[in-house]
């Protein structure tokens, strides 16, 4: 018992330090501009205390506070000693040598700066390396779709026909049917879990609202064969499929339209206010000016909700829960949040202003970078998701015209007969769907992204069913 509660603690610590690890860029930035505006270390910890994007490192200042505030300890003792106690050793090793720096007289603000820069570089190399995950991630899931094929092909071979039961009892068509959506939930949740970045997703009551009645009349249509043709059942899902995608691809467009508007101006914003500060203005005057600018597109009224708001006198907090209201992309969040703390402390001067727009560039272009990078895997995706599922339908209907003449069911006829293949385009279907999606939270950052990129691949599928059901294309015809 023992042993496992050791291995459950080192497991939690492993997490906590992921987490700071992950805080610690944003954490640092914060410390070194409330340094250079003239915060003390106690008074900062106090600042970093009330931002909530930083969960796990405000836990960490909480206890160091509470040593400092019930214990009567230093705060630069406490700082020390949070090598021993913290379950990261980034932070432990930031905050040594920021006591270190403090106690030998040296300059600050030049190391917190140097520290900065270090970190946002392992920072963006970290982005780099996440980014090759997935890319990993997306190849892996793509390889997976022929590896289905071929043990599909090798399965209905042996079976000899792969729409009923062989003489084993095994039924390929409930095998394919199993299999395939089961490993495009698993690639789901690994996609979620290795996500590079997140994007708003839509809420779930909202997409059922408008996704469960189009699937539930073509299921239930499918289900007790109420259909007057079954040849139309492929047609018929996925249409429900599209009708069920179109309304969540709407909304997701408008939300990503407003996310990167808020992205693109963030850095332009806090430039303005930097240079406005240089010509005397007020720090209050000057994100007031900078937000009633109009060339941020649809970041525009979120931008000027916030000048209006402190024209009528709001205090920052409550600015900023309006800002996390409006959107919830993290970069953008934690600057304004950065940008409000050193204001609200009297650090609003044109030096500290112009190192906190440097850090949101930087962001920025880390961010974009993040985009160009997984872009190519999206073109991957569709060539590879669009080719496998025409293949499958390919060799299935191969497979099902030389069963047919193997019982000497077929003769020569002058006119080509559309052919059933069963389930399959259904299961080629909903795996494009799903494919979709799992694009989506690879590409865009969310499930919700890859509604558009499902129909997408859901109307190609479609194609390739109507080129193979009604015989347009016949392998067997060439040979």
């Amino acid at each position: 018992m023992l042993s496992i509660s050791k291995i459950n603690e080192k497991g939690f610590e492993h997490k906590q330090g992921k987490k700071i690890s992950s805080e610690l860029p944003y954490f640092i930035t914060i410390v070194t501009l409330l340094s250079s505006a003239g915060i003390g270390p106690y008074f900062m910890l106090k600042r970093v205390n009330s931002m909530e994007l930083l969960p796990t490192i405000k836990n960490e200042t909480v206890k160091m506070i509470k040593r400092i505030d019930l214990l009567g300890v230093d705060p630069l003792e406490v700082m020390r000693k949070v090598r021993t106690h913290s379950s990261s050793k980034a932070l432990g090793e930031f905050f040594d040598g920021y006591v270190a720096t403090i106690e030998s007289g040296g300059n600050i603000v030049n190391y917190l700066k140097s520290k900065m820069k270090t970190v946002y570089d392992r920072h963006a190399e970290s982005q780099k390396q996440s980014v090759v995950k997935l890319g990993a991630l997306v190849e892996a899931y793509m390889t997976i779709q022929v590896v289905l094929l071929a043990v599909y092909i090798i399965g209905a071979a042996v079976i000899s026909d792969p729409f009923n039961e062989s003489e084993t009892g095994i039924n390929a068509e409930l095998i394919f049917l199993i299999a395939t959506p089961a490993l495009s939930v698993l690639f789901l949740f690994a996609a979620n879990a290795n996500s590079v970045s997140k994007s708003p997703e839509i809420d779930k009551k909202k997409i059922i609202l408008f996704a469960a009645p189009a699937l539930i009349v073509s299921g239930v249509i499918i289900g007790l064969n109420l259909s007057p043709d079954p040849l139309m059942n492929p047609f018929l899902l996925g249409g429900a499929l599209i009708v069920a995608s179109i309304v969540p691809a709407i909304y997701f467009k408008k939300l990503y339209k407003i996310t990167m508007a808020s992205e693109d101006s963030t850095p332009k914003i806090l430039r303005t206010i930097s240079e406005a500060r240089k010509t005397g203005m007020s720090p209050e005057g000057s994100v007031i000016h900078a937000c009633k600018r109009k060339e941020y597109g649809a970041f525009n009224p979120i931008a000027n909700g916030i000048a209006n708001r402190i024209e009528w006198g709001v205090d920052f907090k409550t600015i900023f829960r309006y800002l996390q209201k409006e959107i919830q992309t993290f970069n953008v969040l934690i600057s304004f949040n950065i940008l409000f703390e050193l204001i609200s402390a009297g650090g609003g001067n044109s030096e500290t202003l112009d190192s906190l727009t440097e850090t949101s560039e930087r962001l920025q272009v880390i961010q974009k970078e993040k985009r160009e990078l997984l872009t190519p895997y999206l073109f991957v995706g569709f060539i590879l998701m669009g080719t496998t599922g025409f293949t499958t339908l390919l060799v299935i209907d191969s497979f099902a015209d030389i069963e047919q003449q193997s019982r000497d069911l077929s003769d020569i006829e002058e006119e080509i007969t559309p052919t059933s293949l069963g389930l399959y385009p259904l299961i080629v279907l909903i795996q494009s769907w799903t494919a979709g999606l799992f694009l989506g939270r690879v590409i865009k950052g969310a499930f919700s992204g890859g509604f558009l990129y499902s129909i997408i691949l859901v109307v190609m599928t479609l194609v390739g069913i109507t080129l193979v059901q009604f015989s347009i294309i016949d392998v067997n015809s060439l040979f």
